[in-house]
């Protein structure tokens, strides 16, 4: 298996963005181990690169978790997982949204968002994170895939 780990300094600067913008405790990557293909950032646990090298045929191992464009756009998978743990540039659907951002739908918001500014955020339906929009004055982009 060939795999480009992230070199620190590239991992660091990722880093440094999502919890710019998400106010994440960088502690919460310390058990994680990232690398990357040509558009993507994988995640997966610490050591289980060395382990999988040794095993014939592993193709992929862990899951996407950002993909590189004009901005680095954090995957629904892995805000499932760390969502919760973001402090800001999340919004709050109630259920009729909620029901609409899962069928793909984009929203459109009555009120400003109070812990969102405008750009990519975490969309959660009470303590569900639902995925990533892209929030835009009142109007928020389904980015579900």
């Amino acid at each position: 298996m060939k795999i480009e780990i992230l070199k620190p300094e590239q991992c660091e600067r990722v880093l440094s963005e999502l919890i710019e913008r998400f106010g994440f405790d960088k502690k919460i990557f310390d058990s994680f181990e990232f690398y990357r293909t040509k558009d993507n950032i994988y995640v997966c646990a610490k050591g289980a690169i060395e382990k999988a090298k040794a095993i014939a045929g592993v193709q992929d191992l862990g899951f996407a978790f950002a993909r590189f464009g004009v901005n680095l756009k954090i995957t629904t998978n892995i805000i499932q997982l760390i969502g919760k743990f973001a402090k800001k540039n999340f919004v709050i659907l109630n259920n009729r949204e909620a029901k609409l951002f899962i069928a793909g739908e984009d929203i459109t918001f009555e009120n400003e968002q109070m812990n969102a500014t405008n750009g990519f955020v975490i969309v959660r339906f009470g303590a569900d994170n639902l995925g990533v929009g892209f929030l835009r004055g009142l109007s928020l982009k389904n980015l579900l895939p």
